[in-house]
């Protein structure tokens, strides 16, 4: 007996200034095998064409004006303004192959929805090497899909395997989640997945789902802005590490441990990038906060750099 519906799509597309990419965005929104009812794009104050761009492809796209706000605001307003039970995001200087939301849909369906977010593989650009998010993580799962009803596992590794431009989120339970966290310009992506997949339940799907691109012209990449050499991305990192402990109590003591490390290399390196622009007092800040963090993997860190002990090689973690 099926148990849930054929399931109903509304897109969101983030945009600002992307009058040059925006139309293969939409355009792969409306070739896709499995139709969405809505693409809702969030004009997010561009200056340049986007706007006119997005409206003229008319019904079923709809374009919401709004002042700069930065990527997580427009989004988490795309999501309040859809109406369908399941979002899909996509960026606007990617897209989707056509058969994206039909093998997600398959899984929403094979699954009766039990997963707050399901997620495709993704291919990096060619100038980030062109392997797929899955291969960088190291990530493989067997059959269609995969469900775990505690996602924790999957969204504590090294590097997780889904991204925005490749998932579909239950509308209602992200929104009850508090949606992406605008306080971060960058690392909200992060955020949300932790924040849903620690002891929640998340969806894996199998083949890939969006196309990731590098020619977007405009200058407003968020990674070359604010990339991880830059003293910012470490600030929101350390940031984002002490928030999703704080909401998360009854993460595993092995779970809070990865958290805490993480915490940790964050401030480390928050406070390297300071001292280096000539800010000792921001730097010390940021030592102390890596000591209050954990320190004894300081001290087993600093023990290996001297050769006091034998590297462990789960031991290093990024932040």
């Amino acid at each position: 007996m099926k148990l849930v519906e054929s399931p109903r799509f509304t897109v969101v597309i983030p945009a600002y200034n992307r009058e040059g990419t925006v139309a293969r965005a939409i355009e792969s929104a409306l070739e896709q095998t499995f139709a969405p009812e809505r693409i809702i794009v969030i004009d997010d104050g561009s200056t340049d064409g986007t706007r006119a761009v997005a409206l003229s492809f008319g019904a079923p796209v709809e374009v919401i004006t709004q002042t700069n706000a930065g990527v997580p605001t427009a989004r988490n307003r795309g999501v309040r303004a859809s109406e369908t039970e399941w979002v899909a995001l996509l960026d606007s200087d990617d897209y989707w192959y056509p058969e994206h939301l039909q093998r997600i849909a398959a899984a929403i369906e094979a699954t009766d929805g039990a997963a707050t977010f399901y997620f495709a593989d993704i291919r990096r650009p060619a100038n980030e090497g062109g392997a797929t998010q899955w291969e960088r993580a190291k990530f493989t799962i067997d059959g269609p899909h995969e469900l775990l009803l505690d996602a924790t596992p999957w969204v504590v590794r090294p590097r997780i395997p889904m991204m925005l431009q490749a998932s579909v989120f239950h509308r209602d339970r992200f929104l009850a989640s508090g949606g992406l966290w605008e306080v971060l310009h960058m690392r909200d992506d992060t955020h949300v997945f932790l924040n849903l997949g620690i002891s929640g339940a998340a969806c894996a799907v199998a083949g890939i789902g969006t196309e990731m691109t590098a020619d977007d012209n405009s200058g407003n990449r968020l990674t070359t802005a604010l990339g991880s050499k830059t003293l910012r991305y470490w600030v929101l990192s350390a940031l984002m590490w002490r928030d999703l402990m704080e909401r998360h109590p009854e993460l595993s003591a092995d779970a809070h441990r990865v958290l805490r490390r993480r915490l940790a290399v964050s401030h480390i390196r928050a406070a390297r990038l300071a001292l280096r622009s000539g800010s000792p007092l921001t730097g010390l800040g940021h030592a102390l906060g890596a000591l209050r963090a954990d320190t004894p993997s300081l001290v087993r860190s600093g023990a290996q750099r001297l050769g006091l002990v034998r590297p462990d090689p789960d031991f290093r973690l990024t932040g």
